[in-house]
Formats: structure tokens, C-alpha cells, sequence
């Protein structure tokens, strides 16, 4: 069973947000697989920095729609990213330079932030997306 099961629940009904949210708790899932069945290290690295690689598209995407339909809550969803991309920036930082970063910790603070930001934060920018027009 995936860590992050993905459900309507999740969805901001805007169709390339939805993927990308949903290729995002594809991630989460494949980082929890590789640490549940112990691969290398290295395949856990290599799972980690494309999930993080992946957030920061992602965020960089949804700020660009955001901003182009004047969402009005724009500037504190901007915020929530900024500082989900500190965290991920210094996580990565010391998980390259070989400190001591546990992969389940970056598993447990992205699961519990993206369910978190999605049904908190996106549902209300997907309803005003979507009464722009934008499905």
C-alpha cells in the first residue's frame, strides 16, 4: 500500500496541476519504496534529488499560472513555496554534502506538507482557476 494514497480528494480540478500533483505523490511513493526495501544508497540519492527537483518545477509552474489570472491570494501562496523551498534547498544541501539527513525525514516532511498545502491552499486557488475558465 503507497504512503500517499492519491484520491479525488486531492484534486484542484485544473487537468495539468492535477498531474502534476499527482507525478509529485508519485515520487513521495517511489522514495518510500526505495527506502522500505533498502535499496543502495545511491538509489535512494537518486530518488530523493528528483523528487526535489520535481517540487521546484512544480512550484515554478504553479506560481506562473497564478500570477497570469491575478489570483488574489497569489502573494501568500508564493510565501507557502518559499518556504517549502528553503527547506527543500537546505535538505538537499546537506544531504549532498554527506551530513547526516535522513531520507524518511524528507519523506515524512513532504508527505505531511504537500497533502497539507494541496487541501488547504490549492483547493481555493483551483476554484478560482476554474471559474476563469481554467479546468
Amino acid at each position: 500500500m503507497p504512503l500517499f494514497d492519491w484520491g479525488d480528494e486531492y484534486k484542484v480540478n485544473v487537468r495539468e496541476l492535477d498531474a502534476q500533483h499527482f507525478k509529485l505523490v508519485e515520487l513521495v511513493n517511489n522514495l518510500d519504496k526505495a527506502i522500505i526495501e533498502g535499496t543502495e544508497a545511491g538509489s535512494v540519492g537518486t530518488t530523493l534529488n528528483g523528487l526535489l527537483d520535481y517540487t521546484a518545477y512544480h512550484l515554478i509552474f504553479e506560481e506562473k499560472i497564478l500570477k497570469m489570472y491575478g489570483y488574489p491570494e497569489f502573494e501568500a501562496h508564493r510565501r507557502e513555496h518559499d518556504e517549502l523551498s528553503w527547506k527543500v534547498l537546505d535538505l538537499r544541501s546537506r544531504y549532498n554534502s554527506g551530513d547526516h539527513v535522513e531520507p524518511i525525514e524528507v519523506l515524512e516532511f513532504l508527505t505531511g506538507w504537500l497533502k497539507n498545502h494541496i487541501m488547504n491552499s490549492d483547493k481555493r486557488y483551483g476554484t478560482f482557476l476554474n471559474q476563469k475558465g481554467v479546468f
